[in-house]
């Protein structure tokens, strides 16, 4: 690990120029830890990064700061501590994410992000969705795959509520286009590439009065053609399937098939019969269902399962075989009990109560899972509200994680994007926030230096 000792001078010109240098040597080298003797300039410190730009500043250094007025008994002590935490974070093979690029400096009302490649150069692309309900201009940045992003471009002709911006190849031309989910009174539009990642209104899906959140897109029923599927937050409005009529068609006469709240719906076989299933969890008290599939994705109130408590406050779930048991288990953020749980997938067809994987003291509300550090199990990234996001690395029996870290506590994560961005072999972790800037946090390979 590389600790940097920097004392910073008390002139505010000097200051400026110093810190900017410092940014700049702890990126090149990659300090696991800052430590800033004296703090003279302690006493203006704060109040000027707010005046200059406490987001910009604060991400540019991404490490362990430790700020010391006095090289008291304490302070030596805290510093030891962060020294051993960050030699045991190597020994331990896990990955880290303090090295962070901010993608704007705007803290708004960011809801999701969505990775692929846009303008067909080889290069992850980023698309983020902004507004939820209030509108604004969702986003472009075009990537190099060195972890490099040009300033971000609209990618719309207008201001929307957006909640959701899923990257997909809706019209069959081999390049990915966006589905763009909005809340009322916004429609739900399609936007098809041409190419180069410049982006033209489509066909609508849906009604402009559906209070939408996200969508999930799968060929469900089988004519290789990418259907939607629309989660409403609404009992009396309920939630939807549009079928893909071809050429990335797909109109306002979509089907219903629940009637609960939520926020986000999963996709995927759970029961491996080849059909692809709809997980609902329930956001606003109440019972969450798999909705097992039937031909031609046809799906009803018979052929549902239970999961999770009935009153429950689940603001999405997603499904991966964490305990290699060969079967689906479910991962489930509660943000209003402060709660990250596994439902492990049972035989017949059941599902275990739920087994805690943290301790209850973060607001989770964004859920992502990959396998991060490239060991074959499947990790659990959690974003927060107000608190650092966490990583929970799997040991293989998906009862136990070990947490690292991710981004500052700054406002409130909605979206997470996996992929590696800048070429290192490493998953980096795409973040979008309300009220703080989004940014991506880029995996290091840990090292002892």
């Amino acid at each position: 690990m590389i600790v940097t000792v920097c004392e910073l001078p008390d002139n505010r010109p000097e200051f400026g120029e110093s810190w900017t240098q410092l940014v700049e040597h702890i990126n090149q080298a990659g300090s696991g830890t800052v430590v800033l003797p004296g703090m003279a300039f302690s006493r203006w410190f704060a109040s000027g990064l707010r005046q200059r730009g406490w987001i910009r500043w604060r991400q540019a250094c991404p490490t362990t700061i430790l700020r010391m007025r006095h090289a008291d008994e304490s302070r030596l002590l805290l510093l030891l501590v962060a020294l051993i935490a960050h030699a045991a974070a190597a020994h331990t093979g896990l990955p880290r994410y303090d090295r962070v690029l901010v993608l704007d400096q705007t803290a708004e009302t960011s809801a999701n992000v969505s990775i692929g490649d846009v303008n067909g150069d080889g290069h992850p692309d980023l698309v983020i969705a902004k507004g939820r309900h209030w509108p604004l201009m969702s986003l472009v940045f075009l990537g190099d795959g060195a972890g490099h992003f040009a300033a971000g471009y609209d990618l719309a002709e207008k201001a929307y509520r957006s909640y959701s911006a899923n990257l997909v190849d809706l019209d069959g031309n081999g390049t990915l286009d966006v589905a763009l989910s909005n809340d009322a009174p916004d429609p739900n539009l399609v936007y098809l590439n041409d190419g180069k990642g410049h982006f033209r209104a489509g066909s609508p899906y849906g009604q402009a009065e559906w209070p939408t959140r996200n969508v999930t897109i799968a060929d469900l029923n089988g004519d290789k053609l990418p259907d939607i599927v629309v989660a409403n937050r609404s009992e009396a409005v309920g939630n939807f399937i549009c079928i893909n009529k071809g050429d990335a068609q797909f109109g306002g006469d979509c089907i219903q098939f629940s009637t609960a709240s939520a926020t986000t719906i999963t996709a995927a076989d759970v029961n491996r019969d080849g059909l692809i299933d709809l997980i609902v969890p329930y956001r606003d008290g109440g019972q969450s269902y798999v909705y097992l599939a039937g031909p031609g994705a046809t799906y009803s109130e018979s052929r549902r399962i239970p999961f999770a408590p009935p009153d429950a406050t689940i603001r999405m779930i997603q499904a991966a075989d964490l305990n290699r048991d060969g079967l689906l288990d479910f991962v489930a953020i509660d943000d209003e009990h402060r709660s990250v749980a596994v439902y492990f997938g049972r035989k017949g067809g059941k599902f275990s109560s739920a087994v805690a994987i943290d301790n209850g003291a973060a607001t989770p509300n964004a859920l992502a899972l990959a396998d991060l550090n490239r060991d074959g199990r499947i990790d659990v990234i959690v974003g927060n509200v107000g608190t650092p996001s966490t990583v929970f690395f799997n040991d293989g029996t998906g009862r136990h994680y070990t947490p690292v870290h991710f981004v500052d506590g700054e406002g409130a994560v909605f979206g997470l994007a996996i992929a590696d961005l800048d070429g290192n072999g490493l998953p980096d972790i795409a973040v979008a926030r309300s009220n703080a800037a989004n940014v991506v946090c880029f995996a290091t390979a840990p090292s002892v230096n």
